[in-house]
């Protein structure tokens, strides 16, 4: 019995020493941020990964508003747009997507202001 119960501590033990040895994978940060509040009309995004590229789009709710957007704005650190007839209010988000277009992060909704011309915001 003693014998046994030696061999079951050793072997425990053992156990123990190698998963506090075994290598671990951290996983990879990604990083998103937009903003929509320097002036109206334009948001600024970025995002970043450690564990490589990584693409991003812009998304936007602009219900109520005739939003315009000239370009394409898929990895660009600014996205323009503007309201010819309905201004007001908008919200965007970053989606961020690995190499395989695997979603790996999306940004809270921030406010926005979708005008007819231009407006440096406070």
């Amino acid at each position: 019995m003693k014998r046994m119960l030696r061999t079951a501590v050793v072997v425990k033990l053992s156990a123990l020493l190698l998963a506090i040895a075994a290598p671990t994978v951290a996983s990879a940060a990604t990083e998103a941020y937009i903003d929509c509040s320097l002036q109206s009309n334009a948001c600024f995004g970025y995002a970043s990964s450690d564990s490589g590229p990584v693409n991003f789009t812009y998304q936007f709710d602009y219900n109520g508003v005739d939003a315009i957007f000239p370009a394409d704005c898929t990895n660009q650190e600014s996205c323009r747009f503007y309201c010819r007839y309905s201004p007001g209010p908008i919200s965007a988000r970053l989606i961020v997507f690995d190499a395989n277009y695997n979603i790996v992060a999306t940004t809270d909704w921030v406010p926005g202001l979708c005008t007819q011309q231009d407006i440096i915001l406070p």
